[in-house]
C-alpha cells in the first residue's frame, strides 16, 4: 500500500454523521462499504473524494445540524517528519536538552491533522512531549511544524466515482474525452477514440472488447465494438456484435451490459484520457450489482480487483449484495465496513468477527437460500480442512480457482455427516439436510478414519459416497486416516525440524506430533485452525506431489469446479 500504510482517514459532522471522528481506520486495496439505503455509505465515498482534493470546502448545507464538518488525517510520526524540526545540532531554547533526542520520542506517535486545503492543522498527538519544553515555550507550535512535513497520501490522486444511477446514451461529440459518474461522455469518448487518428483505437477495439468478453464468458461472446452516427448531424451510438445475436445497439441492450462497459472503461480508458498510470487513480463504484446476475457480479468484481492489485489502484465499493461480502470476507487485501444509522445519526465499523458478519447479513436481509447462488459447494468437516482445501486448489490450479469466486466451502462437522443426504431432494428422508436442495453442484471431503489398511469406512460415509456419485458429484474420502495425513514431510519439517520421518498413512496425527515434540500433539488438537495457518505457507505444489492420492483428487476437484463455472 506504500503511502497509505499507517494512515487513518476520518471526518465528523458531515451529512448524517454527527460529532465524533469516524471513517477508515485503515486503507486497503479493496474497501467494501455495506449498509441499508440512506445509512451513510455514500458519505464515506465523499470523504475519500474530499481527501484527494482537500482544497474543496464542504458546502454548509451538508454540515450536520449546522456544525462545521472536519476532515482529519491520522498518521504515524516518522523520522523524516521530525528531522527538519528537531535538529541534531541544536540544544536548549524551547526544549530541555538536545532537540533531536527529544524529537525522537515522537517517532511512532500518532498525530491527528485537520486537512484544510493546502494547510494541515495539527490538533492532537499521542503521546505528546509537553514536559520536555522549557517554561513559557509553546509545544503546539513545534507539533504544528511537524504536521506540515506529514504527507496526505490521498492528495494528488485522481478520484473517479461511478454512481448507482448510471446509463450509456447516444451522444454527439462533446469535446474533450471524459466519462462522468452517471455515464455521460462515454459514447462520445468511445466514438472519438475509434475515429480520430491521435487516439489508440486498440483501447476500445481490442482491450475494452477483451475485458467485456472476460467478464461475460461463458454467457456471451462479443466479436466487435464500433460506433455509428444517426443521420448526417445526429448522435453517435455504440454497437456490439454478439455471437448468435448479430449487431445490437446499446440503446436496445440491458443496463447490466452498460454497467460492465462503464466499470471496465474506468480502468482502460481513463489512464489514456488523463495521461496517468493506474497507480495514480482511486475508483469508487456504487452498487455495481444493480441488474447483474450473481455470477456476473463475481466475474466483474474479480476482473476489476485483479487489475487494481496489479497496478496499485485503490477501490471503494458500496453494495447491498451478499455476493460481494462473500467474495471479500476472506481476502486479506480487502476490508468490509458496515454503516448503520440509529436515531438519525450514522456510524461505521469494520467487520472482523462472525457476530459482526451475521449482523451485516441480517441488515441486508440475506437468507440461507442465497447459498443457491454459489457456483458450487465444497462440504468440509471444519475450518482447518477448509484452509487446506483452499491452499491445495490454489496450487493445483496455479491460482485460477478461489473460494468465494468459483466455489463456497461449508462446514458439516464430523458427526453431522449422518444428517446429510445427496439423494434427490424429493426422495430423501425429511430428517436430513439435503445437499442438492442447497446447491446441485457438490463436493464432499471426509476423513476415512482408518487406523489400518483393512479397516472399513462407516455406513454413513458409504451412503454419502453412493448417493453423491450417482448424481455426478464428487465424494472424496481421504486415502490416509485424516486430512492432516496429506501434509508433506518438508512442510512439517519447517515447523518441526526434529521430524525425522513423514506422518504415516494411517498414523494418528496427535501421536505423531507428540513423538516429534513433547506436547505438540495436544496443542494441535486444541487449535487445529492455528496449526493449519502455520503450515499452509510451507505447502507447495512440489512437495504435495506424491502425497498419497492428493494430486489425483485435487485434479478431480479442479475439473469439477471448472465445470461448475462453465469453463
Amino acid at each position: 500500500m506504500g503511502d497509505f500504510d499507517n494512515n487513518h482517514l476520518f471526518f465528523e459532522c458531515y451529512k448524517s454523521f454527527g460529532p465524533g471522528l469516524v471513517g477508515f481506520e485503515s486503507i486497503l486495496p479493496t474497501n467494501v462499504i455495506v449498509g441499508r439505503n440512506n445509512s451513510g455509505k455514500s458519505a464515506l465515498i465523499d470523504l475519500v473524494e474530499f481527501a484527494c482534493d482537500s482544497s474543496k470546502a464542504v458546502p454548509p448545507h451538508l454540515h450536520h445540524q449546522n456544525q462545521p464538518s472536519r476532515l482529519v488525517l491520522s498518521s504515524l510520526v516518522e523520522r523524516q517528519h521530525i528531522s527538519p524540526v528537531f535538529q541534531r545540532s541544536t540544544s536548549g531554547g524551547p526544549l530541555r536538552g538536545n532537540h533531536e533526542a527529544i524529537g525522537n520520542k515522537l517517532i511512532g506517535a500518532r498525530m491527528e491533522i485537520e486537512l484544510r486545503g493546502n494547510e494541515k492543522r495539527f490538533f492532537a498527538v499521542t503521546p505528546n512531549i509537553d514536559d520536555e519544553f522549557s517554561e513559557g515555550a509553546d509545544p503546539k507550535a513545534m507539533y504544528q511544524h511537524v504536521a506540515q512535513h506529514i504527507k496526505n497520501p490521498f492528495e494528488g490522486k485522481l478520484f473517479f466515482k461511478l454512481a448507482a444511477e448510471r446509463d450509456i446514451v447516444n451522444e454527439g461529440h462533446l469535446g474533450n474525452l471524459f466519462i462522468e459518474k452517471n455515464g455521460r461522455g462515454f459514447t462520445s469518448t468511445v466514438s472519438q477514440i475509434l475515429n480520430r487518428f491521435e487516439h489508440p483505437t486498440d483501447l476500445v477495439a481490442d482491450k475494452l472488447l477483451a475485458a467485456l468478453n472476460e467478464v461475460f464468458s461463458p454467457d456471451a461472446s462479443f466479436t466487435s465494438i464500433d460506433v455509428q452516427q444517426h443521420g448526417e448531424n445526429g448522435p453517435w451510438e455504440i454497437f456490439l456484435n454478439e455471437t448468435g445475436k448479430g449487431r445490437v445497439g446499446l440503446t436496445h441492450s440491458g443496463s447490466g451490459l452498460k454497467t460492465v462497459l462503464l466499470a471496465t472503461a474506468y480502468f482502460l480508458l481513463l489512464p489514456h484520457i488523463k495521461g496517468k498510470e493506474l497507480s495514480n487513480f482511486i475508483f469508487a463504484f456504487e452498487e455495481l450489482e444493480n441488474n447483474l446476475h450473481p455470477a456476473l457480479q463475481r466475474r466483474l468484481i474479480s476482473f476489476l480487483t485483479e487489475i487494481a492489485k496489479k497496478n496499485g489502484t485503490i477501490l471503494f465499493l458500496t453494495t447491498h449484495s451478499n455476493v460481494l461480502i462473500d467474495l471479500f470476507s476472506n481476502d486479506k487485501e480487502a476490508q468490509i465496513l458496515h454503516v448503520t444509522q440509529r436515531n438519525g445519526k450514522s456510524g461505521v465499523r469494520r467487520v472482523q468477527t462472525y457476530v459482526e458478519n451475521r449482523g451485516v447479513l441480517d441488515d441486508l436481509d440475506v437468507r440461507a437460500s442465497d447459498l443457491l447462488q454459489a457456483n458450487g459447494i465444497v462440504w468440509v468437516e471444519g475450518p482447518s480442512d477448509r484452509l487446506y482445501f483452499n491452499r491445495w486448489i490454489e496450487l493445483i490450479s496455479d491460482g485460477e480457482l478461489r473460494e468465494g469466486r468459483n466455489y463456497q466451502c461449508i462446514f458439516y462437522g464430523g458427526r453431522l455427516l449422518a444428517h446429510l443426504s445427496a439423494a434427490q431432494p424429493d426422495i430423501s428422508a425429511d430428517d436430513v439436510v439435503k445437499i442438492l436442495r442447497i446447491n446441485r453442484n457438490a463436493l464432499v471431503l471426509v476423513d476415512s478414519d482408518k487406523a489400518k489398511p483393512e479397516d472399513q469406512i462407516n455406513g454413513t460415509k458409504e451412503r454419502i459416497i453412493s448417493e453423491i456419485e450417482k448424481l455426478n458429484g464428487i465424494a472424496w474420502v481421504t486415502q490416509g486416516r485424516e486430512v492432516e495425513n496429506y501434509l508433506p514431510h518438508p512442510a512439517i519439517q519447517q515447523k518441526f525440524p526434529g521430524a525425522a520421518q513423514a506422518v504415516g498413512q494411517y498414523e494418528d496425527f496427535v501421536e505423531y506430533l507428540d513423538g516429534v515434540e513433547a506436547g505438540a500433539g495436544r496443542r494441535f488438537a486444541r487449535n487445529k485452525v492455528m496449526f493449519a495457518e502455520i503450515m499452509i505457507p510451507a505447502i507447495t505444489k512440489e512437495n504435495i506431489a506424491g502425497q498419497l492420492d492428493l494430486t489425483e483428487q485435487l485434479q478431480r476437484a479442479a475439473t469439477a469446479i471448472r465445470r461448475w463455472n462453465g469453463s
